[in-house]
């Protein structure tokens, strides 16, 4: 059973993910279209001098407030287990590891897209372990349907990116909106839904386990 601590380290994760990230927002030098820029926007110190360290402060309070919820209340799930605590481990290091790094130019990038990755895969396996217990037969198609939903995001962005690639646009930016390309086209709208999405199930998780939803 999850513990009070583990609860509340989980909901003190999330308030700092999204504090810290508008607070970056706030302190951008220009306009800030979460729309049009992505949230690795906000994190470079060359672009955003006054409020990076907001954004990075905010990822590693979650990644590391994540992994404590993982270790203390989400243990014997097995694949789900490892894949959420993979991905808040790499969300806490992508803000904190130098760039350059052992060659890599940019590796919180890398690290972002493992932590957004894992964190998908993990928070959908351990949905629909709480929405298929006690069900059978059809009875999962509503598990299977909902716990999938975390997903979607991942796949619609890996398809405007696809878009974008096949279109010969430049990386998404605020000159998209200049230009009239559709939001829905850009990969920085599908990646903060996609944010909104994961912090919805989080929560329905952390506050379900409290009442008993899982074993």
């Amino acid at each position: 059973m999850l513990t009070p601590r583990a609860s509340a380290a989980m909901a003190i994760g999330l308030l700092a993910f999204w504090m810290g990230l508008g607070m970056a927002a706030r302190s951008y030098p220009s306009e800030y279209d979460w729309r049009y820029m992505t949230i690795s926007s906000l994190l470079y110190q060359d672009r955003n001098p006054h409020g990076y360290g907001w954004g990075r402060a905010g990822l590693v309070i979650c990644g590391v407030c994540g992994l404590y919820w993982v270790l203390r209340g989400v243990r014997g799930h097995g694949f789900a287990t490892v894949s959420l605590a993979a991905g808040y481990l790499a969300m806490a290091l992508c803000a904190l590891l130098p760039s350059p790094l052992f060659g890599i130019p940019k590796p919180h990038e890398v690290l972002a897209l493992m932590a957004f990755i894992a964190v998908c895969v993990g928070v959908s396996r351990l949905s629909f372990a709480a929405l298929v217990k006690g069900r059978s037969g059809r009875q999962r198609l509503f598990p299977i349907t909902v716990s999938s939903l975390p997903l979607l995001p991942v796949v619609l962005a890996a398809a405007a990116q696809t878009y974008a690639v096949r279109a010969h646009l430049s990386w998404v930016s605020i000159a998209w909106r200049a230009r009239g390309i559709s939001m829905y086209w850009s990969f920085a709208f599908w990646e903060w839904l996609a944010c909104a999405v994961y912090t919805a199930f989080l929560l329905w998780l952390v506050l379900g386990e409290r009442h008993g939803i899982r074993s």
